[in-house]
């Protein structure tokens, strides 16, 4: 006579493994864009195209190696909130690349980014001979 199986049936398992794969493509391909608009509000689309054309530029990939990283943070600037400085971290092989970008909303209620400015900060190794003199 067959004993009886415990634990956990086969289609929990099944199910499991479909919601961890439903949240990792959320993540990867929709979850930024949404928690940059749910955050930011109407400029979180601006700075979504910002940051992802950011990480494939030649210009930036060039300088800093592939990108291994992302860290962005958002800077209050005027009362009315008509005034954004947004901040992201671009983390690479070789380096960092800090990008800033200046935005105001317009009369007509769009966002545009009136300035931006990438800060490059390339990582420095020390030879194995050097280490006795720090």
């Amino acid at each position: 006579m067959p004993e009886k199986r415990r634990g956990l049936p086969n289609w929990v398992f099944i199910v499991a493994g479909a919601l961890v794969l439903a949240v990792y493509l959320f993540g990867k391909f929709v979850g930024q864009k949404t928690i940059l608009k749910a955050v930011l509000g109407e400029p979180g689309d601006l700075v979504a195209r910002a940051m992802k054309s950011a990480k494939y530029s030649p210009r930036i990939t060039n300088r800093i190696g592939e990108i291994s990283g992302t860290n962005f943070k958002v800077k209050q600037l005027g009362a009315k909130k008509d005034t954004n400085v947004f901040q992201f971290v671009l983390q690479g092989e070789r380096g960092e690349a800090t990008l800033k970008m200046w935005m105001v909303k317009r009369p007509s209620g769009q966002w545009d980014m009136i300035k931006t400015d990438t800060l490059f900060r390339e990582e420095r190794t020390v030879p194995l001979t050097e280490l006795n003199k720090l």
